[in-house]
Order: C-alpha cells, then structure tokens, then sequence
C-alpha cells in the first residue's frame, strides 16, 4: 500500500474527549519511524531509555525524564533494551476556552494555531522539569479513569504544565523557514518509505526537491541528523527485523525484500544498526518470547 503522506490519522481519545495515554512497556527494543500528527504528544520514560529525534535534534530521555513533540513536528522514537513509557497525545484544541478572554486570545490561540511551541527539554532547569514531570505523572495515573473530574483534573494539569513554561518564558515562536523545510523534508522521507524495497539514487531524491544531489545530501541531513544512504539503510533494516520475526522467510529473501541487492553489506549494516547479526538477532527474538 502506497504511502501518500507521513501523517498519523489515528483517533486520540474520543469526540468529546480527545486524549489518550499510550503506555508502552518493551522487553528487548521499541522502534516507531518518521512521522507527524496535529497532536501535540508528551513522552514521559519511566524506566530505560528513549531516543527520540524531533527534526533534526536527536535526544537520549533517560529514566524520569520528558520530551515535548509539537504538533506538526516530524518524529521519530526508538529504544535499544528494555523501557517504559507513556505517550500523552491530544488534539491542542482541548485546551479552547469558549469565552474569548484574554487568556484565550493571546495565550491558547497562539498555542493551538502553533505560533507558540513547547520549549527542547534541555531548555528546562531541574525545578521546572521535576514540577512538570510531576504533573505528567498525574495524567498518566487518571488514563483509565473516563468520568468528568478526571477529564477536568487532566486539563488542569496540563494548564498547569503551560503556567509554568509562561511564567519561565520558555515557549517559543514558530519560525516559517523551518516549517517550509519539515514539508520537504516529509516529501522525500515519504517516498523513501515507499520505494525502499528497490534501488534509490540521490539523484531520484534530490528531483523531489529540484536540488543538485551534493546540495541536498547536506540539506537532508541538516534536517533528519543522517545522510540520505544512512537514512535509506537504517529504514530499511528495522523493515528487516520486523520481517525476522517470520521464522519461514529465508534471510537472504528478506535482505532482498527490504532493498538490499548486496547480502553481505546487508549483515554488515544489520549488525551496524542493531547491534546483532541477523540471524543472532531473529534467535535473540524468539527467546525473549
């Protein structure tokens, strides 16, 4: 099925209420690619480590820690071992006011239109990231709870995490020329996705864009932190482990499968990017089991 976009059109929550709390518990690794929502999504890791690339800056979020994604941003999040965490994700028009006060007007229009952003965490000095963290713990407890006063107590945390990044002046203005870059950015990352299983030239990516392929190598990797090659090959080797967990396809199918027209540069990069050959890695999977 052809890809027509990198955007998310699942349903947060419900109608009248649209938020959710994903809770994801991981024995071995998490792996979720590129991607974007008009949600804004709130990851809170209790246990373990995350790495979570938003545009072109890649963090490590250790135990206890946070990480903010904008509505819009694109995104990607991975983990190596064992972890836990929690993904708040809710549409920004929850936070509405229907009287058009001033706290409307000049504080929630700009947050749901996205002319304000949620700050980087490592914007944040430990007493605003405890008070926070506090309070995501809060909205992660009253997920199961689906009455009115739980709904309320949710949005007055989460006015309560925006209070405090006011008051710290934290938040930040939106800036155009990066916007334009995430849509071409999205562009060449949904086609790669699409096209993966053959050969991609950087010539066919930087047509995309009308750019020169030595110009767009570095324009694409200003903007995702990897270079085309190291992207494609990254991509397609998680599409790989996910085909390894089929105890009936051969190893050299999958590598062909996947893109990969070379076997032993397939095992090289497999064992590059997940730290295991592929044949170690499709026991190591089983054996978790």
């Amino acid at each position: 099925m052809v890809k027509l976009s990198l955007k998310e059109n699942s349903i947060h929550g419900t109608p009248l209420f649209p938020l959710h709390v994903y809770s994801k518990f991981r024995r071995t690794e998490y792996y979720v690619g590129f991607h974007w929502h008009e949600e804004l999504e709130f990851i809170y890791v209790e246990d373990g480590i995350m790495e979570v690339t938003v545009n072109s800056e890649t963090v490590k979020i250790t135990k206890g820690n946070f990480i903010f994604i904008n509505s819009g941003d694109l995104h990607q999040v991975t983990g190596t071992g064992s972890s836990i965490h929690h993904a708040i994700v809710f549409l920004p028009q929850l936070l509405n006011f229907e009287y058009p006060d001033t706290c409307q007007n000049t504080i929630l229009k700009p947050l749901i239109s996205g002319q304000l952003q949620f700050p980087s965490i490592t914007d944040l000095d430990d007493e605003v990231k405890e008070y926070i963290k506090d309070r995501l713990i809060h909205i992660i407890s009253l997920k199961n709870m689906e009455d009115a006063l739980s709904s309320l107590s949710i949005k007055i945390n989460l006015f309560q995490i925006i209070e405090v990044l006011l008051r710290k002046q934290l938040f930040l203005r939106k800036q155009a020329d990066i916007n334009g870059k995430q849509e071409k950015i999205k562009k060449v990352i949904t086609y790669i996705e699409n096209n993966y299983d053959r050969k991609i030239s950087l010539e066919e990516l930087a047509s995309i864009l009308n750019m020169n392929k030595n110009y767009f190598s570095k324009y694409f990797q200003t903007a995702i932190g990897k270079t085309p090659v190291t992207y494609i090959n990254v991509f397609r080797c998680e599409k790989a482990a996910a085909l390894l967990k089929n105890k009936d396809l051969k190893i050299l199918d999958i590598a062909l499968m996947v893109g990969f027209e070379n076997f032993s540069y397939f095992i090289r990069k497999f064992k590059e990017y997940k730290r295991h050959s592929p044949a170690n890695y499709r026991k190591l999977f089983y054996h978790s089991e």
